[in-house]
Order: structure tokens, then C-alpha cells, then sequence
């Protein structure tokens, strides 16, 4: 099932809820996701590119969850999530990690979900308890398309793999070369990272100027400035036109494919 998860606040430990972000988990139907975190405000005008200091956080792989039984009722009391973490801003390495959350329903609003967890506080650098307050976003589908999803994978390994070649020698560490985006209803995201540098995109669409409009983007090193980086515009231009196993060549020589598309 796909969904649009709009944070409205997080809370750690002892501390008042604060709406620090602006996050949005875009979900598709086969649980692949993109999860930007931007810190605000956001720019003015919308498109502006912005630094890299205001990406708290962006990730892109792929969920899982779980229902938890009441013991005593057997009902469903909570789910519990697990996001598996195929790219990382924080982290350039292939095993990323994942982390974890349950997911509890709010009596009364069926459009909000409480999420409870532990994980890396980025206030302080220690793991603390947390809790997130996620509203869900209307899942439909715009000018025909419901969702898409694109993926790019290459294997980056010092100065051999770097796109176009043009960096140096990067040492024997393993890098990572991936990338995903993700059309869901009236939103698209998309997460580039090349080696060090990343890129990230989001997209909205705008019924009444029957148009999309970049809010976010941000980008380091080679993946700084610039259209076409990711496929984020293409994706919304000609989403419809695509089909599972297409591809697109994209900037610096990178092949995205297309690894999903339904209608809703």
C-alpha cells in the first residue's frame, strides 16, 4: 500500500514536540521510499537552491511493517516498521543500516499516525528515544499517473568508478553510487549520491496552476546547481509515458530505470 507520510512534529525524550523539518516519506506501493528532511525555512521563492548545512537528513530503500497484536483483545494494537536504508546522506557506505519504529494509531484521526522509536539524536549525537507525529497526504493519481519510481546503481570503487572520471584517486574505500526517485500523487522526490557528494530534489504539484513546482534543492560537489541531475522534471513530464524496464540517461552519464509504476 502506498502512502504519504507529512511529519507535523518530533518530540525526543523529555523535550517538546518541534516541527524542525520539513519531511515528507514518500511510499510506493512496493514499500520503496525517499525521506527528505529539510531543516526550515524553506527558501522564498520556492526554487531557490539550498545550502547543504539545511539537509538534516534524506534516505531512500525500502520498508517493512509488522502488525502487533493486543495479547488480550488480538487486535491490531500497533505496527512495527523497519526502513532499510539503500542510500544515506549520513552515511557513504553500501550497508547503510535501518532503523526502526512502531506505529500507532491516533483515536479519532484516522489520518494521523504516532510513531515511537530510538535512534541518533543530530542535537546531541546520542541514540534517545523519540516520538513523531505523521499526517497522512492524499494518495491520486495526477495527469494519469499514480506513482513511478526510478532507480540508478553503480558500483563506485576508488578513481575507477566515479562518474565521467574527473575526480581523483578517492583510496580504497568502497563508494556509493545510487540513486532513487519517487512520483507519488502530487509529490515527487528524488536522492542522488555520487561518492561524497549528494543531491536531493522534491517536487509538488499545484492543481490550481495546473502545474509542478520545485520546493527543494539541494546539492554538494559535482552534484551542485544545475537541471537534469536527477530525473525529478523528466519523471514529472513524461511519468505517464514510462513503463517498468525503460531508461533514462541522465547527467553525467548515469542510467536510471524504471523499477515501478502503478495507478495509484
Amino acid at each position: 500500500m502506498a502512502d504519504i507520510s507529512i511529519r507535523k512534529w518530533i518530540r525526543w525524550e523529555s523535550h517538546s514536540p518541534t516541527p524542525p523539518t520539513s519531511t515528507i516519506v514518500l511510499t510506493s506501493p512496493q514499500r520503496r521510499f525517499v525521506d527528505i528532511r529539510v531543516l526550515l525555512p524553506l527558501p522564498t521563492p520556492p526554487d531557490s537552491e539550498l545550502p547543504l548545512e539545511q539537509l538534516e537528513w534524506a534516505i531512500a530503500g525500502t520498508s517493512t511493517s509488522s502488525p502487533v497484536l493486543n495479547p488480550k483483545t488480538k487486535e491490531v494494537e500497533y505496527s512495527h516498521c523497519v526502513w532499510s536504508h539503500w542510500i544515506d546522506s549520513r552515511v557513504n557506505n553500501r550497508d547503510a543500516g535501518a532503523d526502526e519504529g512502531d506505529n500507532y494509531p491516533v483515536e479519532g484521526h484516522p489520518e494521523l499516525t504516532l510513531e515511537r522509536g530510538r535512534m541518533v539524536n543530530p542535537a546531541s549525537g546520542r541514540v534517545e528515544g523519540y516520538e513523531e507525529m505523521w499526517v497522512a497526504g492524499e494518495v491520486r493519481a495526477v495527469e494519469g499517473v499514480g506513482c513511478v519510481v526510478l532507480e540508478y546503481d553503480a558500483d563506485l570503487k576508488g578513481e575507477e568508478g566515479w562518474a565521467r572520471g574527473e575526480r581523483g584517486k578517492q583510496g580504497e574505500d568502497e563508494r556509493v553510487g545510487r540513486g532513487m526517485v519517487v512520483r507519488l500523487g502530487g509529490y515527487v522526490q528524488g536522492f542522488l549520491r555520487d561518492g561524497g557528494d549528494v543531491r536531493v530534489e522534491r517536487w509538488v504539484w499545484e492543481g490550481e496552476r495546473g502545474k509542478w513546482e520545485k520546493r527543494v534543492r539541494i546539492g554538494s560537489g559535482g552534484l551542485k546547481g544545475g537541471e537534469g541531475v536527477i530525473p525529478v522534471e523528466f519523471v514529472t513530464e513524461v511519468g505517464g509515458q514510462m513503463e517498468v524496464g525503460d531508461e533514462v540517461m541522465g547527467v553525467g552519464g548515469r542510467r536510471w530505470r524504471v523499477v515501478e509504476k502503478s495507478l495509484v
